[in-house]
């Protein structure tokens, strides 16, 4: 998907584009730009910062049973005759994690696409905004309902790691305030442009 997205944007463009004004044409190009953009940035993020906080989860399950058995062998060793720690080997068997390519694959996908599409939420709102179906008061009135739908989505998207959760919220709710300062942006544009035309 990400490597045939600008096939995929040429093709929407081509589409919309023979039913826009030459105004809107300029004004829809750069969100066709910064769309695969931030797509960029967001699958790098997964696989750079949060692919490894959920790999480094992951592979703790792996380690609980040989601390499980070391802990055991701490124990007998010190009920042993001079307290002398007997080995591990002897107390319990230790476990080897062995990684499937294809899970781990498919995991670091997934955290590649939901970020990729969850960095699209400037561009999307921006867009909105620029149509006029979304307004930067709306969507600060919507901050409360916003942070409910980011954390189930964080949640829902991420393993059951506190600290990934957590990294999803913080960097989803702060491209949901760059959105509004976008859109509010965009609406000062909108107003300037009909005061200078006696339409405001």
């Amino acid at each position: 998907f990400a490597l045939a997205f600008p096939v995929i944007g040429f093709q929407l463009w081509r589409f919309v584009a023979p039913g826009l004004y030459s105004k809107e044409k300029g004004a829809f190009l750069p969100f066709l730009v910064a769309s695969p953009v931030m797509f960029l940035l967001g699958a790098s993020f997964a696989h750079f910062v949060v692919t490894p906080l959920a790999m480094a989860f992951f592979l703790g399950f792996a380690d609980v049973p040989s601390i499980i058995a070391e802990l055991m062998a701490s124990v007998i060793g010190s009920d042993a005759p001079g307290g002398v720690a007997l080995p591990v080997a002897e107390v319990g068997i230790r476990i080897t994690f062995f990684g499937k390519v294809n899970e781990s694959l498919d995991i670091t996908l997934k955290f590649i696409m939901a970020f990729g599409m969850c960095f699209q939420l400037p561009v999307l709102l921006t867009l909105m905004g620029k149509a006029g179906l979304v307004s930067a008061a709306g969507l600060r009135n919507m901050r409360k309902y916003a942070v409910v739908g980011i954390l189930l989505l964080a949640a829902v998207v991420t393993p059951p790691d506190i600290i990934t959760q957590v990294i999803l919220f913080v960097v989803v709710y702060g491209l949901y305030e760059i959105s509004i300062q976008l859109v509010k942006r965009v609406e000062k544009r909108r107003e300037a442009k009909l005061r200078a035309e006696g339409l405001w």
